[in-house]
């Protein structure tokens, strides 16, 4: 199997990257800089029609969508156990948790994000910044009840549903140190040799 990822550091091609060193595969990596509208180009919107990453190339097939290539590559290498078998009675909270981290927890975070950091002062808008930094931090306050007790969100199980949430949480640690159990559990996760890997590379 021949891989090629498409990504920029401290985007969400971290994903895909992170879970790629932990499953140990060999792939080649190829920096798409959507800051300078690299993105945009004809040759690159041939593989990525919107010009975002990360986008991963397997054979001549390509993927998009962070969530879609971490879901498609754990479920390839079933042997490596960062995904749960589909019988498996954790696959339904493995779901939960996948999806979790896109649909509930991404979008007021990265509106938050996007008010404060990434747009233009003079595009800001404060009130939205205020909505969702209020959204995210009742987010993480019922997420940091419901996996009290837990290393992981499966329980004892590392799996791909914790590089999709990490890679969220890495994002607020001023905010994390409000919520004692998903500060252990970010510290537990930026300990493994796979994140401490791709973090260099994405400095």
């Amino acid at each position: 199997m021949k891989l090629t990822l498409y990504g920029f550091n401290k985007t969400r091609s971290m994903r895909p990257q992170w879970l790629l060193e932990e499953l140990a595969l060999d792939y080649h990596f190829i920096e798409v800089n959507i800051f300078q509208d690299e993105g945009m180009t004809k040759e690159y919107r041939k593989i990525q029609p919107y010009g975002q990453v990360p986008a991963l190339d397997v054979d001549g097939k390509i993927i998009f969508e962070s969530g879609a290539i971490c879901h498609w590559l754990a479920d390839q290498f079933p042997e490596q156990g960062l995904a749960p078998a589909l019988n498996d009675p954790l696959r339904a909270d493995y779901e939960q948790w996948m999806f979790y981290s896109t649909a509930t927890l991404e979008p007021p975070a990265f509106n938050y994000i996007l008010h404060t950091q990434i747009l233009p002062e003079d595009k800001r808008v404060k009130a939205i910044a205020d909505w969702n930094e209020k959204q995210t931090v009742y987010i993480l306050k019922v997420l940091n009840n419901l996996i009290k007790d837990k290393p992981y969100l499966l329980g004892e199980q590392f799996s791909t549903a914790d590089i999709m949430m990490a890679y969220l949480l890495f994002w607020f640690p001023d905010i994390l140190k409000r919520f004692s159990v998903l500060q252990d559990y970010c510290e537990r996760l930026s300990q493994r040799k796979a994140y401490l890997k791709i973090k260099a590379l994405n400095q």
